[in-house]
């Protein structure tokens, strides 16, 4: 039996405000908004980020309402 393939989106997210201490509240490309969480490998990330800056973030496409935060775009 194969496997289920795992595959993620890339986006680059706006931040719009911060609502817990690892979760971002933040707007896709397409509009939409989702939560996105800093993971503690990237713990300095959380007292940096301000509204308006421009992160990256992985997605599952299966569910857009949550965002993993993998770093500030350039």
């Amino acid at each position: 039996m194969k496997p289920y393939p795992f595959h993620t989106v890339q986006a680059v997210a706006v931040i719009m405000e911060r609502i817990a201490d690892t979760a971002f509240r933040a707007t896709l490309p397409n509009g939409k908004t989702t939560v996105a969480f800093v993971e503690k490998k990237n713990a300095p990330l959380r007292d940096i980020l301000q509204p308006g800056d421009r992160v990256n973030v992985t997605i599952c496409p299966a569910d857009f309402d949550r965002a993993r935060v993998d770093g500030l775009a350039d």
